[in-house]
């Protein structure tokens, strides 16, 4: 739902496509009023200017407010009210509440489940080039939920999310060519798209593109860089990767040799629930003072991702 918050900081762009001709300076003021309130997190106001605007018609503001009770911001959580304010703005070609509709339908929020309904509103959506609604009705079809499995089609809704620069999509369309699914067999575009959605943070993504650059399929390899986008997978809390640099750590493959680095993730990849025999044993190779600084270093990882979670 970051696409919703993100198309209110975009004033101009939400009160494009209103029919007939500019609106009086006053009504204008109001809109302004409406949604710099919402830029700042001034939920009743934005509340109340854009009540009046939304009974006029005004699809934009009718999306805010679906938008504020969705989320409970400055009212009361309310999806029904929120599914009549989307299903108002939606009528009138918003794709912003024609996907936020097409979720709550398919999730039954506030409405009655109507899996038919939410994927007319998710397409309607799509059809408008709104990335989150392609890369969902991608996921329904790999899936095969609510509608037919089909994963050729999922593949032209990744790649246009995808095109779009959405980094899940990405990811998910270079899994595709990866496996052969949907499209051709394609090692080269599986490492392009793999790549752009690991640069965007994506730890799978990350740990799968440096994967593909240790070994050098579909792109260049470089155990260096590769080991580079594993730490970095790890870093943000992938247990495989961390298990994964463990190991380069200990063989130093694209990374210097070091027992207590190794040893530390091998410690957190444990905590996290990837447990492994052989580091175990490496483990219980160390010095005394090495299991020690390890142990202190995961520990401290753990803290800070984990705000207290591990306190041993």
């Amino acid at each position: 739902m970051t696409r919703l918050t993100a198309i209110f900081l975009l004033v101009t762009a939400l009160l494009a496509g209103s029919a007939g001709a500019a609106a009086p300076e006053e009504e204008v003021k109001q809109e302004d009023k409406a949604y710099t309130a919402f830029q700042l997190g001034r939920y009743l106001t934005a509340q109340r200017e854009a009540l009046p605007l939304a009974e006029k018609g005004d699809r934009a503001a009718q999306t805010l407010l679906g938008e504020l009770y969705s989320k409970g911001l400055g009212v009361r959580l309310d999806f029904g009210e929120a599914a009549k304010w989307y299903r108002l703005a939606a009528a009138q070609g918003d794709r912003e509440a024609q996907f936020a509709l097409g979720l709550l339908l398919l999730n039954g929020k506030g409405v009655k489940r109507d899996a038919e309904e939410a994927i007319r509103q998710l397409q309607g959506a799509a059809d408008q080039g709104h990335d989150l609604a392609q890369y969902n009705l991608g996921l329904l079809h790999v899936e095969g939920l609510v509608v037919a499995r089909d994963v050729a089609k999922a593949a032209q809704y990744f790649r246009a999310a995808a095109e779009q620069g959405h980094g899940e999509a990405q990811y998910g369309l270079g899994t595709l060519y990866a496996e052969g699914a949907g499209v051709p067999r394609d090692p080269m575009a599986a490492a392009q798209w793999i790549g752009r959605a690991a640069e965007k943070g994506i730890s799978d993504a990350e740990l799968d593109f440096g994967i593909l650059v240790f070994k050098g399929r579909g792109v260049q390899k470089d155990e260096a860089r590769g080991a580079a986008f594993l730490r970095r997978a790890a870093e943000h809390g992938n247990p495989v990767a961390q298990n994964r640099i463990a190991h380069l750590y200990v063989n130093g493959r694209g990374v210097l040799i070091d027992p207590v680095e190794a040893a530390k993730w091998h410690l957190i990849a444990r905590q996290e629930g990837k447990s492994d025999t052989w580091l175990d044993g490496y483990l219980e190779t160390l010095s005394k003072e090495q299991q020690s600084k390890a142990a202190a270093a995961a520990r401290d990882w753990l803290r800070a991702r984990h705000a207290g979670f591990f306190d041993g």
